[in-house]
């Protein structure tokens, strides 16, 4: 995780509730179509670390612009309570988000990498991207993940949170 914050390591301890964009995030943005339906690629390291977040407490959570099954199929398999699919402006779904978990922008962080995402991003307690997002994502983020939109980015995030919050050694030490 590249930090581009000072601050971003000490907003990573009070965040409750992590929000992920779908495309070019949870997927590396590739759209295709099957029969009637447009189909998406997920990375298992992302789910795993959707799970692990889950188990240190913090919520997780999806906003998309468009309205894909294959994103709401993903995040019924995996627990996420909390999707919003088909969000035309951002903000609006993020405020809605808020307003069901009663939290405040400094306990939530965002994972998006475009245009749309931007005022969540600002908005937002942390803002993090992915290195192929749009330069002015890229702008406003506090931290960069390594890895790319669906190559292991959420997980990436997610244990960035963990760590900062030390919950980390809990989730390693029922493998170890």
């Amino acid at each position: 995780m590249q930090i581009l914050s000072e601050e971003a390591t000490l907003r990573a301890r009070a965040i409750r509730m992590f929000i992920m964009d779908v495309d070019g995030v949870l997927t590396d943005g590739t759209a295709f179509y099957t029969g009637d339906s447009d189909g998406m690629f997920f990375h298992i390291h992302d789910g795993t670390g959707i799970k692990y977040l889950r188990r240190g407490g913090i919520i997780p959570a999806m906003i998309s612009g468009r309205p894909v099954e294959a994103a709401r199929r993903r995040a019924q398999a995996l627990g996420i309570q909390h999707v919003i699919l088909g969000a035309k402006v951002k903000i609006e779904a993020y405020e809605r988000l808020k307003e069901e978990t009663a939290l405040q922008d400094d306990a939530i962080a965002y994972i998006g990498d475009d245009l749309p995402d931007i005022p969540v991003m600002r908005r937002a307690g942390l803002a993090l991207t992915v290195p192929n997002a749009a330069p002015e994502a890229l702008d406003v983020a506090d931290a960069v993940t390594e890895r790319a939109g669906g190559n292991g980015a959420v997980r990436e995030a997610a244990e960035f949170l963990l760590k900062a919050q030390d919950k980390w050694d809990d989730i390693l030490k029922r493998y170890l």
